[in-house]
């Protein structure tokens, strides 16, 4: 399947997640976004984290400690919105703080595309996600991480570790490749190299669970 069938398959919840995260990339933030999507599929509200951008924007929380993906997409929501039938997608599995909000806000379901390359474990993945989605959600968030504070950055060197399959594609992959107007645009020379990475990881991750 070449990415443009993949694009097509994944869902919205995936791909309106990762776009707003690479839009993110493109801003110099943190490549991460989230989206809530009511019952019938549609799109509720979004974010992405606004935490590190520089100046301009309208998200009420931008340039806060909490301008989360997700803390700016539950923003967007009036308190008179019921989320019980929503779910909330975002590009990475929420902090402790987001998933706590979307409890205290009754989001019904939380969906993620990544764990965070940056977190003690990792683990293997959201289930019913494809693992070429958690590749490119990983290599957006790293991308940042290398723009916003250099290749040495702890994140990175502890990626290494963690998600080596994401920080060996990043090494091969120039700035520039990744800043195209859209996502399946940066995605299309890449696919092939991002399948490869994700058969890796689900190798090695069923190798350590063995």
């Amino acid at each position: 399947m070449d990415s443009s069938a993949a694009w097509q398959d994944a869902g919205l919840g995936v791909t309106r997640s990762l776009e707003l995260a690479h839009r993110s990339l493109l801003a110099g933030g943190l490549p991460v976004g989230a989206v809530v999507l009511g019952p019938g599929g549609e799109v509720v509200a979004e974010g992405r984290n606004r935490a590190y951008d520089p100046p301009g924007g309208d998200d009420r929380l931008q340039g806060s400690p909490i301008a989360h993906a997700e803390m700016n997409a539950l923003a967007r929501v009036t308190v008179d919105e019921d989320l019980s039938a929503a779910t909330l997608w975002s590009s990475h599995r929420p902090c402790a703080m987001c998933a706590a909000a979307c409890e205290f806000t009754g989001v019904g379901r939380v969906r993620f595309v990544a764990p965070d390359p940056s977190d003690d474990r990792p683990g293997s993945g959201p289930a019913g996600v494809d693992g070429r989605w958690t590749i490119v959600a990983n290599l957006l968030f790293l991308a940042g991480i290398r723009a916003y504070s250099g290749a040495g950055a702890p994140i990175l060197v502890r990626a290494r570790d963690r998600e080596p399959e994401t920080t060996g594609l990043l090494d091969t992959v120039a700035p520039r490749q990744l800043r195209t107007a859209t996502l399946p645009d940066a995605l299309e020379p890449l696919w092939p190299q991002v399948a490869d990475a994700a058969r890796r990881r689900q190798l090695r991750i069923a190798d350590e669970e063995n």
